[in-house]
């Protein structure tokens, strides 16, 4: 176990901190999901649907459970082996203040109007897209996953917590991979090009 006088586990180390514009964006999102959510499930049919056998695609959710497990995991261990390569958790990309701060730099080409960094923004923002779009899902499935009729075929269902955690297994799967991916692409903070 490190000390926590260590300069990468303090929480001033902007790498670590999080950043508030971040979290509030995301609760907003989230907030509003459960809104949309809820408008969802008061236009619902009382009409009950029948259950189809087969689509509910456990067994898939349950290999990609076990698939991304494997992933953290691996990554992880990766990183413990390198310490002095480590530059940027993969996993804080959309919540810290340094991510943010490399996102800011990367929109607005801090590096120069170049073909790469063109690229490079044209790869970010499907990927921040994703990140911003998952909080709303799952924040809509809390309230719209009452609804039996949305859940009795859904991925997970036919029950409201299966269909709930195969979506927000789908979705922190889908963060964690444009959370891992923008990690790798998004321009270094501004202390770290000198």
């Amino acid at each position: 176990m490190r000390a926590a006088g260590r300069t990468g586990l303090r929480p001033e180390n902007p790498r670590y901190r999080l950043s508030r514009l971040s979290a509030t964006v995301f609760l907003a999102l989230f907030l509003t999901g459960i809104a949309e959510g809820a408008a969802q499930y008061t236009r619902h049919s009382p009409v009950p649907e029948r259950h189809v056998a087969g689509t509910n695609a456990i067994t898939i959710h349950v290999l990609l459970a076990i698939a991304a497990a494997a992933a953290v995991i691996s990554i992880q261990a990766r990183r413990c082996r390198r310490p002095a390569r480590r530059r940027h958790s993969p996993w804080a990309a959309p919540f810290s203040a340094s991510a943010l701060a490399r996102l800011s730099r990367t929109i607005r080409f801090a590096h120069g109007l170049s073909l790469q960094n063109l690229a490079r923004v044209m790869a970010t923002v499907p990927l921040v897209l994703v990140l911003l779009y998952t909080p709303l899902r799952m924040g809509a499935q809390i309230a719209g996953g009452l609804d039996p009729n949305a859940t009795v075929n859904a991925w997970g269902g036919p029950t409201y917590p299966g269909a709930l955690l195969a979506h927000w297994l789908d979705g922190i799967a889908g963060s964690c991979i444009a959370a891992f991916l923008l990690s790798q692409l998004l321009l270094p903070a501004a202390a770290e090009d000198r």
